[in-house]
């Protein structure tokens, strides 16, 4: 397992672990790929990660419907759960599922909390990731687009001259 995903899971365990009332935490792509999750009940994580990424993707069609740029979250609640649904970055959203026990305010200050701690290990992910790439010899590395690779070449011809 990727180092990301596994630093993102013990986050959501310690999350789902920490608070009594909050029954599932899931990360997942905004495409409903599941990433991550941690859950003190059963789950069928792709599942759950399929129809939170409709139900966002619905929540920013209304936003922009609205003049609004996306929506900041989504809730649902009936009589035994409630879940939020909020971005974490542009990739990804995260899930918690809650009892009825835990109150609306508290599950989102979780969300919130969650959101800013796993945009500061992608955002680690990344620059690990970035890193180890420029670390490769020259004949290994991989250029991700067109303009990084004449970049390269020319660095290259101004170094042989």
């Amino acid at each position: 397992m990727d180092k990301y995903k596994k630093a993102c899971r013990d986050e959501l365990e310690q999350l789902v672990a920490r608070e009594t009332h909050l029954n599932a935490a899931l990360l997942c792509s905004v495409d409903g790929l599941p990433v991550a999750y941690a859950a003190s009940v059963e789950v069928e994580a792709d599942a759950i990660a399929a129809m939170c990424s409709s139900m966002l993707s619905l929540g920013d069609a209304l936003a922009i419907q609205g003049g609004d740029d996306d929506c900041i979250q989504v809730v649902t609640q009936s009589r035994g759960h409630t879940v939020a649904l909020i971005h974490a970055g542009n990739d990804m959203l995260l899930a918690l599922m809650g009892s009825s026990e835990l109150k609306l305010g508290m599950l989102l200050g979780h969300a919130r909390k969650e959101v800013e701690i796993i945009i500061d290990l992608m955002d680690k992910s990344k620059q690990e990731k970035k890193q180890s790439e420029e670390n490769k010899p020259a004949a290994q590395k991989k250029p991700a687009m067109l303009e990084e690779l004449v970049k390269r070449v020319m660095q290259e011809a101004q170094n042989r001259k």
